[in-house]
């Protein structure tokens, strides 16, 4: 494991480990932590399906943790992907394709700080929506007609 720090009023910490061939990146200020795991660059979702997914959390050992109330959840661009809570578990959340196809990241939010402060805890996901099952086809030509040899 890497550590970069500097410091700007507080500390910015960047851990950065190379376990299992992926990264993972962990950025600390004052009591805000944003952790992005690079083992895969954005889960396809084809425009006419929608995924369930669900946020779980760990400690600093890996060890399953809890958060503070609930979880929050947003879309970068509603165009391309909706979000949509579970209203039962606000771990777990809806992922729907919008009208536009695209990239778009979202976002689980939680208060990790279990007392009476408040530790921002940001979870993100990169979600690529893509054209769906093929329907139908067209047949066009390809160039100018040529003469019959």
């Amino acid at each position: 494991m890497s550590t970069v720090q500097f410091q700007l009023g507080g500390t910015l910490k960047f851990l950065i480990e190379e376990p299992k061939g992926y990264v993972l990146v962990t950025v600390q200020y004052d009591r805000f932590t944003l952790t992005a795991k690079g083992d895969v660059m954005a889960y396809k979702l084809p425009d006419d399906k929608q995924a369930k997914v669900q946020v779980a959390y760990v400690d600093a050992k890996g060890h399953p943790a809890s958060v503070d109330g609930d979880v929050t959840w947003s879309s970068s661009n509603e165009g391309v992907a909706l979000v949509q809570v579970d209203p039962a578990d606000s771990t777990i959340a809806t992922v729907v394709p919008g009208d536009q196809l695209g990239q778009v990241q979202v976002t689980a939010t939680a208060d990790a700080d279990l007392g009476a402060g408040v530790t921002e805890l940001v979870t993100l996901m990169d979600v690529e929506v893509i054209g769906g099952q093929a329907v139908a086809g067209t047949i066009t030509p390809v160039g100018e007609a040529t003469p019959i040899s």
